[in-house]
C-alpha cells in the first residue's frame, strides 16, 4: 500500500532537474546580490566580506548540509564553472570535516568526494599548490586511490616545472553542450560612495504617474538592479496572486 501510494505522488515530487535548477538559482542569487556562500549555507542572506550585516535573516533559519553544498558545487563543476564550484565545495569540505566519522543516511556524497572535486577545481583555476594540498588530504582518507595518487605526482612535477597540464579530475556528468559563464560581479563601491546609486521619483513619461510618481531605488549598476517601493498595495498584490495562482 505504501509503495502504491508513493507511485501516485511520484510524478509530483521534485526530480533531478528540479534539484539542479534550485542549485543554479542559488548561484544566480549569489552573483546578483554578491552573497556570502557561508551565509547562504547558514540560512542567511549576507553580503560577502567580513563583518557585513545580513540583508535578510528569516525568523526560522533552514541551513544547508554538507551534502547540499556539495551538490551545488557539483552542478557548477559539471558545467566547468570553477568560480562557483570552488566556493561551494570549500563550504562542503568544511562541513564534512566537522562531521567526519558520523553517518547521515541522507548524504549521497562524502568528504572524499568534496576534496576530490575541489582539488581539481583549484587546478583548473590555476592554483596547483592548493590542488596538491587537497589531493594529499584525500589520500590520507583513501590511500589506495591510484588516480588521485597520479595527480599528486603530476601536481608536484608541475610545481617544479612551473607549468600546468595533464591532470585528471573526477568525471563530470550531464554537461550541457554549451554553457555561458556569468562570472563574478565586478566590485562596486558602497552606495554612499557611488554617485549613481540613490533614490528618485520616476514618471517614465507617463501622465498616469505625474501626480503619484514611482519611488525608485538604484541598488546595483552592473547588472542593473532597481527596486520600486509602494508600487502596489498589499490588497492589490493579493489580487494579482489570486488571479495568477490557477495558471502557475
Amino acid at each position: 500500500a505504501l509503495h502504491a501510494g508513493f507511485k501516485e505522488v511520484e510524478q509530483e515530487l521534485p526530480g533531478a532537474e528540479d534539484l539542479d535548477g534550485a542549485a543554479q538559482a542559488l548561484m544566480r542569487l549569489q552573483d546578483v546580490y554578491a552573497l556570502s556562500v557561508k551565509g547562504m549555507a547558514n540560512g542567511v542572506f549576507q553580503r560577502a566580506g567580513a563583518g557585513r550585516p545580513p540583508l535578510y535573516s528569516p525568523g526560522r533559519r533552514v541551513s544547508l548540509s554538507a551534502d547540499d553544498c556539495f551538490h551545488v558545487g557539483k552542478v557548477a563543476y559539471d558545467t566547468g564553472d570553477y568560480y562557483h564550484s570552488i566556493a561551494w565545495l570549500e563550504e562542503a569540505v568544511g562541513l564534512f570535516r566537522l562531521s567526519y566519522g558520523s553517518w547521515n543516511p541522507e548524504d549521497r556524497s562524502s568528504l572524499e568526494d568534496a576534496l576530490d572535486h575541489l582539488a581539481f577545481s583549484y587546478f583548473m583555476a590555476g592554483n596547483i599548490s592548493h590542488a596538491l594540498s587537497l589531493s594529499r588530504e584525500f589520500l590520507h582518507y583513501d590511500p589506495s586511490n591510484q588516480r588521485v595518487a597520479r595527480n599528486v605526482a603530476k601536481y608536484e612535477k608541475l610545481l617544479e616545472m612551473g607549468m600546468a597540464g595533464g591532470c585528471h579530475g573526477p568525471p563530470p556528468h550531464h554537461c550541457p553542450p554549451s554553457y555561458v559563464f556569468l562570472g563574478p560581479l565586478f566590485p562596486q563601491p558602497a552606495p554612499e560612495r557611488h554617485p549613481h546609486l540613490g533614490c528618485s521619483y520616476e514618471t517614465n513619461g507617463s501622465p498616469y504617474l505625474l501626480l503619484q510618481p514611482a519611488k525608485k531605488e538604484m541598488v546595483w549598476i552592473q547588472p542593473y538592479v532597481a527596486l520600486y517601493h509602494d508600487f502596489v498595495s498589499d490588497a492589490e498584490a493579493e489580487t494579482i496572486k489570486g488571479l495568477a495562482g490557477p495558471w502557475v
